[in-house]
């Protein structure tokens, strides 16, 4: 696990610990209906799944966010030590109550900074799904660019879906 925990202004940003799993579940539960992808119910087998990957590799982060000690979001990704070194992102989700607020931004950019300063990233990316148009709005707004459409990478439900790659 790729070592990440700071505090920026009320809000901490701390490694999800095995403790964390369950709580992680069911605020992901409380959010299934505010999102644009369908990804529930999620199964505390599989999250423990994650959160097992993320705990054994030494480049992953996967993150709780939390506001004066209440969960309100979740980061998870990976630092390639390359030259220059940079950070994938594979998801960021944030409380619906939060959203369009400007935390969300505040968050990513915090996050970037505090890769830069401790890990050296130089270069960010993150892929999404073709037909998220809040997401892709939200990145956008954050200075990432659409680098690469990869056509019909995934297979959901059947239905063929492309996946966008955005850097920053």
């Amino acid at each position: 696990m790729l070592d990440m925990e700071f505090n920026w202004q009320n809000i901490n940003i701390a490694n999800i610990r095995k403790k964390d799993v369950k709580i992680i579940q069911n605020w992901l539960y409380q959010q299934s209906e505010f999102c644009e992808e369908d990804i529930y119910p999620i199964e505390i087998d599989k999250l423990y799944d994650r959160f097992l990957e993320y705990y054994i590799s030494e480049n992953e982060f996967f993150t709780k966010i939390q506001y004066e000690g209440k969960l309100i979001g979740i980061l998870k990704g990976r630092v390639e030590f390359k030259n220059p070194a940079e950070a994938w992102v594979w998801c960021i989700m944030l409380d619906y109550k939060y959203r369009s607020l400007g935390i969300g931004s505040n968050i990513i950019n915090e996050v970037n900074k505090y890769l830069t300063r401790e890990y050296g990233v130089a270069n960010f990316y993150t892929t999404i799904i073709k037909e998220s148009p809040r997401t892709i709005k939200f990145l956008k707004k954050n200075g990432y660019k659409i680098i690469r459409v990869s056509k019909n990478y995934y297979d959901i439900d059947g239905k063929q879906m492309d996946m966008l790659i955005l850097k920053k």
